[in-house]
């Protein structure tokens, strides 16, 4: 069985080759203007230092790799082996040699969703040898730190990105459909999905866009040895299949591997006009806005159309069933006789009225009603779980369980859902009380500040504020994405608009309609000016800073 599952996740990097026998492979170079690297990109030598430190981050819960050589052991030996270790890390950067044991992997099927009968259901977490993490994290800094400082990834990729997350690209996304709709604008967004997009990419394709974004060609050179003669063999309950040989994608599970496929799909969205799109990693949205929903349709099929065709290029391949349209307008009634999105193979896009992005359930008018009934029935399974085996805890243990399990997930997303409806937002409030109720074994009717009191926790309604307050401030601070910082607007000098000499506060731009007060852009400024009517600041503060005043309010 387990060679089933091996030969299987093999031959699905072979994705493309399969659906297009008569294609040849001609790298193409990166068709993103990178002239103005400054330049070429070159291992620097490591220092122990570094290496010391790496070994001390190490999860040491975590269990061993192919090597057999468990994480506890080289963090305790830190000292001892950073300076051999240091050597052996230079040597490979300088020679473009890595050991075969640490192209190695172990590989856990990882049950994404579905039928478990069906071997496409799951995807393959690479285990990695322990010492081949440590030196991909160094190697990982080093170009992360080229690649941002030579502006050379999208601007709108979050994936793996520092100050980036799942939350700010949803958030993003979100604003641009309401802002659409504010301005009474029709939107269409297509959200595309790969089959085994991390598993197809093609090492050649790779190696050029490697080189054309402005890395040496000896840096190349090791690349490539990183990404060939790698094997892997599945590892589940005890056994071990027989290891085959892997001839293209990424590793999953590994360091390096989300950053090279970000590089690999860099210019997705190159020669595309009138259309706006957004990435995480291999979770791609493209939306177009327009008076009437048909212009908005046949724009997003130009701009499809053109992805598609850098897809065949990249040899990636497009899952029609899985990507799906949504139309979002303020449209009492539903538009008649809409355009079809079509793939270049003819089939259409279906078109429906939810889609989870990135953990959170959009509906196409934007109330997040279905998304808070998910939550809710999600949470009750848990909650009826907690109450069948409340004995077993104490209530420190039920008090953190339930901050584990529980809060993780009412805290996710909060600020993109937390202007929907009251009547939505009390049902999660229903839910939290039934948590609360389970840590304290007050009775039904106990009110619920009561359960604050004794859990020493807030409101949810106070949690979400808080969460949105923070959010803010780090705006404020830099701290967010770019595409998130513009909606904090500013003055021509480069300092926040003041409408009092003594207090900082941001100005507030028009919106037309109820909606439109959802949008980044004016929430933040609306919400922020409210706080400083408490907080007074006259100079922004360390955000550490910021979360004590909030906790002191």
């Amino acid at each position: 069985m387990l060679g089933c599952f091996n030969e299987h996740f093999i031959v699905s990097g072979l994705l493309f080759d399969s659906l297009n026998t008569s294609h040849q492979n001609h790298p193409k170079g990166n068709s993103h203007d990178h002239s103005g690297v400054s330049n070429s990109f070159s291992f620097k030598p490591l220092s122990v230092s570094e290496v010391h430190k790496a070994l001390t981050l190490l999860d040491i819960r975590k269990s061993a790799g192919p090597d057999n050589l468990e994480p506890y052991f080289l963090q305790l030996a830190s000292d001892f082996i950073a300076p051999p270790l240091t050597y052996l890390f230079n040597l490979s950067l300088d020679t473009n040699e890595i050991p075969l044991i640490w192209k190695s992997a172990f590989v856990f099927p990882l049950l994404k969703g579905g039928d478990p009968t069906v071997l496409n259901n799951y995807r393959p977490i690479s285990k990695l040898s322990v010492l081949a993490k440590v030196m991909e994290t160094l190697v990982n800094e080093q170009l992360k730190e080229f690649l941002t400082i030579n502006n050379i990834l999208s601007n709108f990729q979050s994936g793996f990105r520092k100050k980036h997350s799942t939350t700010t690209a949803a958030l993003k996304v979100v604003n641009d459909f309401i802002d659409s709709l504010d301005k009474k604008q029709h939107c269409a967004a297509l959200f595309i999905d790969l089959s085994k997009a991390f598993d197809t990419v093609d090492h050649a394709i790779l190696k050029q866009r490697l080189l054309s974004v402005g890395l040496s060609e000896h840096t190349v050179c090791w690349f490539d040895n990183y990404l060939s003669g790698r094997s892997q063999c599945v590892q589940a309950d005890g056994l071990t299949s027989s290891p085959l040989s892997i001839s293209k994608g990424v590793p999953q599970g590994s360091v390096l591997g989300p950053l090279l496929f970000i590089l690999y799909i860099n210019n997705l969205d190159q020669n595309v006009s009138n259309a706006n799109f957004h990435f995480y990693a291999d979770d791609t949205v493209i939306y177009c806005s327009a008076s009437t929903p048909n212009q908005a349709l046949c724009q997003l099929q130009l701009a499809f159309d053109t992805v598609q065709r850098t897809l065949f290029d990249l040899k990636l391949v497009l899952n029609d069933d899985k990507t799906k349209l949504m139309l979002f307008s303020n449209a009492k009634s539903k538009s008649r006789n809409l355009l079809p999105i079509t793939t270049s193979q003819g089939s259409e896009i279906e078109s429906v009225s939810q889609f989870k992005y990135l953990g959170i359930l959009i509906d196409d008018s934007l109330s997040f009603k279905p998304h808070i009934q998910q939550l809710v029935k999600k949470l009750k399974l848990k909650l009826g779980f907690y109450f069948r085996n409340k004995s077993c805890f104490s209530f420190e243990a039920k008090r953190r369980l339930v901050a584990a399990t529980f809060l993780s997930v009412l805290d996710y997303g909060d600020v993109i859902y937390m202007n929907a409806s009251i009547t939505s937002l009390k049902l999660l409030d229903t839910v939290y009380h039934g948590a609360l109720r389970f840590i304290t074994n007050f009775r039904a009717l106990t009110h619920h500040c009561s359960l604050y009191d004794r859990v020493g926790w807030s409101a949810l309604s106070t949690r979400r504020l808080n969460h949105w307050y923070i959010f803010i401030y780090k705006a404020i601070l830099g701290l967010l994405p770019p595409y998130l910082q513009s909606y904090i607007e500013k003055k021509s000098t480069g300092r926040y608009c003041l409408r009092s000499e003594d207090l900082l506060l941001l100005s507030v731009p028009q919106v037309r309609t109820e909606l439109g007060k959802g949008a980044v852009k004016y929430a933040a400024s609306c919400t922020w000016n409210q706080l400083q009517n408490v907080l007074n600041l006259k100079e922004p503060v360390s955000l550490v800073d910021f979360k004590l005043l909030l906790n002191n309010m």
